[in-house]
């Protein structure tokens, strides 16, 4: 029996149709779930990736933490600041730098995180004796760096009026009353007579007299004027001398400071906080340190 042309029609109509049921049961019923699962999957991965590195930092930041508070300065201002200044003070006489006088300010809140105290610096050098210093200032591995730096020559003595402007920094919760002991990695080289360079290409191009002004800065003489004592300082380089009575100050190029006492054979100055005894016609490189007793 022959097949009407509608039967024909109905019958493809009927086959389209479970066609398009079935795909609409394979995308709704199967595929639907199954990619809303691999959306979830991919997006759990993401998250546990995120949570990873997070960890990750987490980790990262302690650590970084732990080594901070290792080389902060103590919270305590006060204490802070008298360790610190003690310590400037200690490498600037090991360095040979002279005229010194060591500054502090009020410490300022960052983000009430930590504090961040200033030191204002300022001495007298030759540039092989300020490249001694900033190797030890850098070895020290304190949360210290150097701000500012000024260094203006003094003619062609080879002498430097040094000024430098420092921050350290004060985390919370540090209560030891010292500085850290260990040293720091920043330094380029462990030879310190790599750094020998900066001084010996004369980096500011004039003409420099590489003479030590304390081997050649003397008291060569005392005498009395109206009763008052009076000393001779002659500066050899410069040929030049200063002439001072007790309490007057003095600047030269080896030393500046005030003269305490006039004695007949030698005199006593203070300088850099230290007092000195200076014997007549010697030089300045062999000063004592004055006693009291």
């Amino acid at each position: 029996m022959k097949l009407s042309r509608q039967h024909l029609l109905l019958g493809v109509l009927i086959a389209m149709g479970l066609l398009q049921a079935g795909d609409w049961i394979i995308t709704s019923m199967i595929q639907g779930p199954l990619q809303e699962r691999r959306n979830r999957t991919n997006n759990l991965n993401k998250e546990i990736t995120k949570r990873e590195a997070l960890l990750k930092q987490t980790r990262a930041a302690t650590v970084r933490i732990a080594e901070w508070q290792k080389r902060s300065l103590p919270s305590e201002v006060d204490v802070a600041r008298s360790v610190y200044r003690s310590w400037i003070l200690e490498i600037i006489k090991a360095a040979r730098l002279r005229n010194a006088t060591v500054d502090s300010g009020a410490p300022s809140s960052r983000s009430g995180l930590y504090r961040s105290m200033p030191f204002t610096i300022r001495v007298r050098g030759s540039l092989a004796e300020f490249t001694d210093f900033l190797i030890r200032f850098t070895k020290a591995d304190f949360l210290h760096q150097i701000s500012s730096m000024s260094l203006s020559p003094i003619s062609v003595s080879g002498q430097f009026d040094i000024s430098l402007s420092i921050e350290t920094l004060l985390l919370p919760g540090i209560t030891r009353k010292k500085l850290n002991p260990g040293d720091s990695k920043l330094l380029a080289a462990d030879d310190v007579r790599e750094y020998d360079i900066i001084h010996r290409n004369n980096l500011f191009g004039i003409g420099i007299d590489t003479s030590d002004p304390m081997k050649t800065t003397l008291v060569t003489a005392i005498t009395s004027v109206n009763g008052i004592p009076q000393a001779w300082i002659t500066e050899q380089t410069r040929n030049l001398v200063t002439r001072v009575s007790p309490g007057d100050q003095f600047d030269t190029v080896a030393l500046a400071g005030r003269v305490i006492e006039i004695h007949d054979q030698d005199i006593v100055i203070e300088t850099s906080g230290e007092k000195l005894v200076l014997p007549i016609g010697k030089p300045f490189a062999e000063a004592t340190p004055f006693s009291d007793k």
